[in-house]
């Protein structure tokens, strides 16, 4: 007897907000608590979500993005960045970083410590995956890194002649010349919580064509790139750390049958 095939359905259009909604990633953004203010202290989770292209299966919700911002009274800004992503066989990686920016319009890292480490399904560290790089600039104004676009990104005006060129640090640690971001406009959404979202675009070499979406108050709530979406989802890191649990829990009892 012939299996009975499964159906898959290409996704087909891009990670709008709007095809996160279709295809279950997104329900809603809550509002804003207060008056959101881009250059005021403020702390921010996203959830990391993979799409492996069909409607029906093999999406993810994979980890999470917390990103803490701290003002001076002078010219500079902190970011304390911490991001947790499970992988294949139950490792985990996780990312910690704290960057002093100048208070830019790109947020260009001045000096930053930063820490990957994996751990594995018993949660035991991997020293030999650790690794730790400290680094510092000068006079790169014209220079950012992903994570400090996070926060650069929301103070920027809602304008067609918004427009930055500049060199990317990926990770803080890979160099990505001539990027481009600009704005593109403000659309139209079903979602509840956001009835429009306005959305920049970043193009360059080396990287996928990135789309930050952002609210009214110039909340970030959505970053989408290819197949993968950083979503506005204050419970998050909660989730994701249960979903490791489950992870690991699966991964174990997979492993103790096969030896039986």
């Amino acid at each position: 007897m012939s299996k009975k095939k499964t159906r898959r359905t290409v996704v087909g259009s891009p990670l709008t907000p709007d095809m996160l909604k279709e295809l279950g990633a997104v329900r809603g953004f809550p509002p804003p608590s207060g008056d959101f203010a881009p250059e005021t202290n403020w702390e921010h989770t996203y959830r990391i979500w993979t799409c492996h292209g069909y409607r029906e299966s093999g999406n993810d919700n994979v980890g999470y993005l917390r990103i803490r911002r701290t003002a001076d009274s002078g010219d500079h800004v902190a970011l304390n960045v911490y991001r947790k992503v499970v992988q294949a066989d139950a490792l985990v990686n996780i990312v910690a970083a704290k960057v002093k920016c100048h208070k830019n319009s790109l947020a260009s890292p001045i000096a930053w410590e930063l820490e990957s480490r994996f751990v594995d399904a018993n949660n035991n560290d991997l020293p030999q995956l650790r690794n730790r790089k400290n680094g510092y600039l000068t006079g790169a104004a014209d220079t950012t890194g992903d994570w400090c676009l996070f926060e650069a990104v929301q103070r920027l005006a809602f304008d067609k002649q918004t427009s930055l060129s500049f060199l990317l640090l990926e990770g803080l640690n890979i160099s990505k010349p001539d990027q481009h971001l600009f704005y593109r406009g403000v659309y139209p959404t079903r979602i509840p919580g956001a009835d429009s979202l306005h959305c920049f675009v970043q193009l360059g070499s080396g990287i996928l064509p990135t789309e930050y979406w952002l609210d009214d108050s110039h909340r970030l709530l959505a970053v989408t790139s290819m197949n993968k979406a950083y979503i506005f989802d204050a419970e998050s890191a909660k989730m994701i750390e249960r979903r490791i649990e489950y992870v690991r829990r699966s991964y174990l009892m997979s492993k103790g049958s096969k030896r039986k």
